[in-house]
């Protein structure tokens, strides 16, 4: 495997020196990669330069997955180009292989790669999911993917996380990678949304979804999924989520407002939290009571799978004068172990 990925990371550094001109490059929208029984699949989203317009996805298989960039090349019409790149979406084997890091930084490695590429991981096709990406009507995918992704997040749903800042958060925090599921899952749809936000479908393709997210640990390998409405948790506890639908599994409301504060203590994790709300069916003992137990499982969640997502190990290092001492704080088999606490304040607003 790692002679894998020296091969990738040899073709992407040779051929990022191209000198092209714009009018002779293909330039790739979203960039698909996944393994099956040790056949490598890389694919690209790329507009069609032709009357009509439109996108098509090029698709090459090898051995390695230096092979199938060089093949995937080959197959353009023009030399692909990386410099517009706005999604890279990962089979979930892929993700979870122990190699995972490694990928992302010979993808890292080549200077073309727009380093504001979000990373998103699917449990399906990932063929199927870069054939179902489409623009908006009158507006091109580029746009239409950011655009859509901004919205996912303002939610909550989801949590888009840039090559760059995967790059950034190093061994002090985990990522939350973006999940992308063709048709949306029941548990995954928001109560009191519009069925169709954060969508986007091909005509005769089926629909993408982008909702959720896949947690790693601190290797860096996805170790397991969070539902949209667990990502929305994660956002409240991040004090990115302050106004909104919020969904429980008891109810929905209106969130007006939130605020976060999380301490670090000895052995556990003290978190208080603030919340005002309107238009829900439930008291301000039973909104407590239900957001209390849902932070238990998401955090419940974090800490098997070893994703200090909420970036803990920032706090912790504050308490180290020397790598001498971090080292023997052994964070990462100390963080599964510690105890969280809430302290929630509800306020209902008539």
């Amino acid at each position: 495997m790692k002679r894998c990925v020296a091969m990738l990371l040899s073709v992407l550094l040779l051929s990022g020196c191209s000198a092209l001109p714009a009018e002779d490059r293909a330039f790739a929208v979203a960039l698909g990669i996944s393994e099956n029984a040790g056949i490598w699949e890389i694919s690209a989203r790329v507009p069609v330069y032709q009357t009509g317009g439109g996108y098509l996805t090029l698709s090459a298989k090898g051995d390695s997955l230096g092979e199938g960039m060089a093949l995937l090349n080959a197959s353009a019409p023009m030399e692909l180009h990386y410099g517009q790149l706005r999604l890279m979406v990962f089979s979930e084997g892929v993700a979870r292989r122990e190699s995972f890091p490694e990928l992302l930084h010979a993808l890292a490695a080549r200077g073309e790669v727009r380093p504001q590429a979000a990373l998103a991981v699917t449990s399906d096709n990932v063929l199927d999911v870069m054939d179902a990406l489409e623009p908006a009507t009158g507006s091109r995918l580029s746009k239409s993917l950011e655009t859509l992704l901004k919205a996912r997040e303002k939610t909550g749903t989801a949590a888009i996380v840039t090559l760059d800042e995967w790059q950034r958060m190093g061994k002090r925090q985990q990522a939350v990678l973006l999940n992308v599921a063709m048709e949306p899952e029941q548990s995954g749809q928001m109560q009191g949304m519009d069925a169709t936000a954060g969508e986007l479908s091909a005509q005769g393709a089926g629909k993408v979804q982008f909702s959720g997210g896949w947690m790693t640990n601190e290797a860096g390998k996805v170790q397991g999924s969070l539902s949209a409405a667990e990502m929305q948790l994660l956002a409240l506890l991040k004090n990115d989520l302050h106004q909104g639908t919020l969904t429980l599994p008891e109810g929905t409301l209106t969130l007006l407002d939130a605020k976060s504060k999380l301490i670090l203590e000895q052995d556990g994790i003290l978190c208080k939290l603030r919340v005002q709300y309107s238009a829900a069916s439930m008291t301000e003992e039973g909104m407590q009571a239900a957001l209390i137990a849902a932070l238990h499982g998401l955090t419940g969640k974090l800490s098997t799978a070893g994703c200090d997502a909420l970036g803990m190990a920032r706090k912790a290092m504050l308490g180290c004068t020397t790598m001498v001492d971090w080292r023997k704080l052994a964070w990462p088999e100390r963080y599964p172990a510690l105890m969280w606490r809430f302290v929630i304040q509800v306020e209902r607003e008539a």
